[in-house]
């Protein structure tokens, strides 16, 4: 089986490089997408957090950035080499769902989920591009694998490992993308659920630990820069107003960009530094929601349908609409309904891996709330995958043989 693996994980490679390839050479997207290169360049040029000179920003949190900086520091000011290191990081969040796997349902299913995974459309495209779902994917498959360990017995020290590693991957996951941090509390508490009494104060400090200074120093670095308290990004009161003020079905439009520029008081806030622009279209928010209850109601249950939805609306693509489809129905269309019923099938075993139920609940809750768009849940899609195919498993009638039986054993982590 080690040898198939093997195989899966170097064929998974090469079509990511072979994609990567391929967009890179069309120039579908820039290496500036959404500012990150730009804040990484500034970084090593000028020492500052910001997109223009002069002008430290908080529009985007730090754990990206962070990482095309340290790439370009290592290996030079090369683009190629960040893309490259996404198609490493892919494929190593593939193995981290092997391993996960393996845990929970045994090899057979483990390799399947593996497959699935190393073709899954989106863990391809993302690859290619300056986006951070990748990193993000990564940081929750090494969240995800280290929370098997969280109910190990008093004295096993995987316990206290799986705590610490999970800790360092919740700190770097919740300060890549600030919507994800109600996830990252959510897996702490129930982290103390699953663990014995007696390692219940241990572990949440070590899991804890790292994510609480991680935030305490952004949060206290925005302070100084805007004088106000900034829970993780500038950027949030923007797209939470533009996804109440836009109706579901013109998002991503034109006809957006002709309610945005209609607006009157997102015209304001344009005028304002960024930080008082995101107070001030936060509080906008607040105000159209109380006057508008039922329309925000509505919006919620739409949003949840869409973060969950099996193939994506008509838009303008750089690829062909009918072949984002076609691929969303090889892929999507099956992943998410037996993925959600694998969840069910095997509920009562939540303890072993809990980064999963708290990730799907909480980043649900907030994109469905705030904004919802179907690439925020790539990082939730690896354990979709395996739950999946352990869902197949058992609708085919061999579930109840290949799946050990929830017990608190010696797991040793190890990488």
């Amino acid at each position: 089986m080690s040898r198939l693996v093997a195989v899966a994980l170097a064929l998974g490679l090469l079509v990511r490089l072979g994609y990567s390839w391929h967009g890179h050479r069309a120039g579908y997207l820039p290496t500036n997408s959404d500012g990150y290169e730009s804040i990484a360049l500034s970084l090593l040029d000028r020492g500052e957090y910001a997109m223009e000179a002069g002008r430290p920003t908080s529009l985007r949190e730090p754990s990206y950035p962070l990482f095309i900086a340290g790439v370009y520091v290592v290996f030079g000011r090369h683009p190629g080499v960040v893309i490259f290191i996404h198609c490493i990081l892919s494929v190593l969040t593939g193995w981290l769902l092997w391993l996960t796997g393996k845990r929970l349902f045994g090899e057979k299913i483990s390799f399947a989920s593996l497959l699935v995974f190393m073709v899954y459309p989106q863990s391809v495209y993302y690859c290619s591009y300056f986006f951070r779902e990748t990193w993000l994917s990564f940081l929750f498959g090494l969240l995800l694998w280290a929370s098997l360990s969280w109910s190990a017995a008093p004295g096993d020290p995987a316990g206290d490992m799986g705590a610490k590693w999970g800790g360092l991957a919740s700190a770097a996951f919740g300060l890549a993308n600030s919507a994800v941090l109600p996830a990252c509390g959510l897996a702490g508490v129930l982290l103390w659920v699953a663990a014995p009494a007696r390692t219940r104060p241990r572990r949440v400090f070590f899991y804890v630990g790292p994510l609480l200074l991680a935030f305490t120093a952004w949060s206290a670095r925005n302070y100084f820069i805007h004088g106000r308290f900034v829970a993780g990004s500038t950027h949030g009161g923007e797209e939470f107003y533009q996804a109440l003020i836009v109706p579901p079905e013109d998002l991503g439009t034109a006809r957006q960009g002709e309610i945005v520029t209609a607006d009157p008081i997102l015209m304001d806030a344009a005028t304002l530094p960024e930080a008082e622009r995101n107070a001030l279209l936060m509080k906008a928010s607040l105000v159209w929601i109380e006057a508008h209850p039922g329309t925000f109601l509505s919006r919620v249950v739409a949003g949840f349908l869409k973060y969950w939805r099996l193939w994506p609306y008509q838009r303008n693509y750089h690829h062909s609409y009918a072949a984002l489809v076609l691929a969303s129905l090889l892929s999507d269309a099956w992943i998410i309904p037996l993925g959600f019923l694998g969840l069910w099938f095997f509920r009562a075993r939540w303890r072993e891996c809990a980064v999963l139920p708290a990730g799907i609940f909480a980043m649900t809750l907030v994109y469905g709330a705030v904004h919802a768009v179907i690439r925020y849940r790539l990082p939730l899609m690896g354990g979709m995958i395996l739950f999946a195919c352990a869902a197949a498993a058992r609708l085919g009638g061999v579930g109840t043989t290949i799946f050990p039986s929830p017990r608190r054993r010696s797991t040793r982590i190890s990488l």
